[in-house]
């Protein structure tokens, strides 16, 4: 099959079309320092954008959010703050809020102050690519374990709804405004995908039952999956952990790819999600961070890019991509076997 363009290749994939190869990614872009070093030793590499060219990575992720985690070096969308943040050492901004009033006075997020991703500059730059336009980290379910405390925060969804879905309420319309004013600076001329993402799930289920979840996640974040449909965007939503129970949901609402994919959580096979998902919703990551980037060797990494290429074989919709970042202990020569591999397979559709 004739070679696509990063572009070209990515577009098929969303649409479960045939492509030459399966799309690649550095999950969110996210060169650490681990990783950083072992490029630039192994290939005399001086700069991310080579670890990135390198490995194949088909998307580029353009920043946006708050001055002050824009003015961040060294960033992770995935929970930019989340170092302590279900601790006692953070701040928490809403330990004595009491009623939804509270939540009002207390909690104001300003997204006019939004730092606007720089769309021209990424275009000069990366003329063939799709950009993902990502904020960082705003989150419901996560976002309110760290204003109140995960304690608190369960208390209130639990006995005092009306106070969490005060806090789910600006929450959301402060996504909505970040996003927004993306928008109004031209974004969709630039970008196909957003990212949006909370971490709700541990390893073995849900952190609440899937009927709280359905009361006081779903109808908020559909709010902003919504604001990026009718934009135009392809939606990405991330979670990490055993989020199978609300994947229906998920495709319900609009999502288009799910990642993470942590395979090592409770009914996260990928198999069994490509039997009963695929060609509903694009798998996104589902190489191993836990264990096999980790722990396994090279061959490892390779037996599990061809696994998974296998598993959605037939239904398409899978970009090949670690399934978390900024873990020191990840083997650099594993990340590189990982694109090796996925750039040595054919194209995969419906």
């Amino acid at each position: 099959m004739q070679k696509m363009t990063s572009r070209q290749r990515t577009t098929k994939t969303f649409s479960f079309e045939q492509t030459d190869r399966p799309p690649i990614d550095l999950m969110e872009s996210n060169v650490w320092p681990a990783l950083r070093s072992y490029f630039y030793n192994k290939y005399d590499f001086s700069n991310d954008e080579q670890i990135l060219t390198h490995m194949h990575a088909d998307f580029r992720w353009l920043y946006t959010g708050s001055p002050e985690k824009m003015n961040k070096h060294e960033f992770d969308a995935d929970g930019a703050d989340e170092a302590g943040s279900y601790t006692d050492d953070v701040e928490r901004p809403l330990t004595n809020a009491h009623s939804a009033g509270d939540v009002i006075k207390m909690f104001s997020p300003d997204a006019s102050q939004t730092v606007v991703a720089d769309f021209e500059g990424a275009k000069a730059r990366w003329p063939e690519f799709p950009f993902i336009l990502v904020p960082y980290w705003m989150p419901i379910f996560s976002g309110a374990c760290e204003a109140f405390g995960m304690q608190e925060a369960m208390v209130k969804m639990h006995l005092e709804r009306e106070v969490f879905k005060a806090y789910a309420q600006i929450q959301s319309d402060y996504s909505v405004g970040v996003f927004k004013k993306n928008v109004e600076a031209g974004a969709r001329d630039y970008c196909d995908y957003a990212w949006i993402g909370d971490d709700f799930a541990g390893e073995t289920g849900l952190l609440l039952s899937p009927d709280m979840w359905r009361e006081l996640i779903k109808p908020y974040l559909k709010k902003t999956i919504r604001y990026l449909k009718d934009a135009g965007f392809k939606v990405l939503f991330h979670s990490c952990g055993a989020v199978r129970e609300v994947i229906p949901d998920l495709i319900d609402m609009g999502v288009d790819a799910l990642l993470v994919i942590q395979t090592s959580a409770q009914g996260m096979v990928v198999e069994e999600l490509a039997q009963h998902y695929g060609g509903k919703i694009v798998f996104f990551g589902a190489i191993d961070a836990q264990h096999l980037l980790t722990f396994g060797s090279p061959d490892d990494i390779r037996k599990e890019v061809i696994r998974n290429y296998r598993a959605f074989e037939n239904c398409g919709g899978y970009v090949v991509a670690n399934s978390h970042t900024c873990m020191a202990d990840i083997k650099g020569e594993n990340i590189d076997e990982m694109s090796t591999a996925a750039f040595g397979l054919p194209g995969i559709a419906r």
